[in-house]
């Protein structure tokens, strides 16, 4: 019950958080919203950042769980690559509104405390995206798929694989792109497995 009743308040903040923005919602609000008195919310959170960080939380978890149910799909690394590359281009264009509307109405101070708690979220996150493709790319080496990499070599192909798919998402989100994004990271991702062959 404890459990349910948590995910239905970070469920309710999050629609409040993209509908208000993070700096106009009151924990009186997500309280009010969840069906429940304020003082009772307290019992599951202390503050609105740590609903908030629970909500960045969840979005996590999400991504995660869709990218490793579309990975698991496919036999080969080079297709689990393009599933891992999609999701992640898939969900940033979902979420790049929900962070637009969570920043409307906050000032200088509450802008930089949330950008400190999605600093603190995407470095959560990425250490579990690097563990997923680490598991990948150690598969691929075990199945010759590709060339067996060291620790020092398994690392850097983490790090530009993660960092070119970020680079990507962030021009084509920013600045859109003339081409099919899919297009693009299938590319990408074939260029990427052949460089590891």
């Amino acid at each position: 019950m404890t459990s349910d009743k948590r995910l239905q308040i970070i469920a309710t903040a999050q629609k409040l958080f993209q509908k208000k923005g993070l700096g106009m919602v009151t924990m009186e609000d997500v309280a009010k919203a969840a069906g429940m008195g304020k003082s009772s919310l307290y019992y599951y959170f202390k503050s609105k950042e740590e609903i908030f960080n629970a909500v960045l939380e969840t979005e996590i978890s999400e991504i995660l769980l869709e990218t490793i149910k579309r990975i698991s799909m496919h036999e080969s690394l080079l297709e689990k690559l393009m599933d891992f590359a999609a999701v992640k281009f898939e969900m940033a264009r979902k979420r790049k509104s929900l962070y637009r509307a969570m920043e409307a109405g906050m000032d200088a101070e509450a802008l930089s405390r949330y950008n400190d708690l999605k600093k603190e979220v995407h470095t959560n996150y990425l250490q579990k995206e690097k563990v997923v493709l680490q598991q990948l790319l150690i598969a691929g080496g075990n199945n010759n798929e590709i060339k067996k990499l060291s620790a020092a070599g398994l690392e850097q192909a983490i790090f530009i694989f993660l960092s070119a798919l970020r680079g990507m998402n962030r021009e084509i989100t920013l600045f859109g792109t003339t081409e099919q994004p899919e297009e693009l990271f299938i590319t990408f991702c074939r260029l990427f497995h052949q460089g590891l062959q």
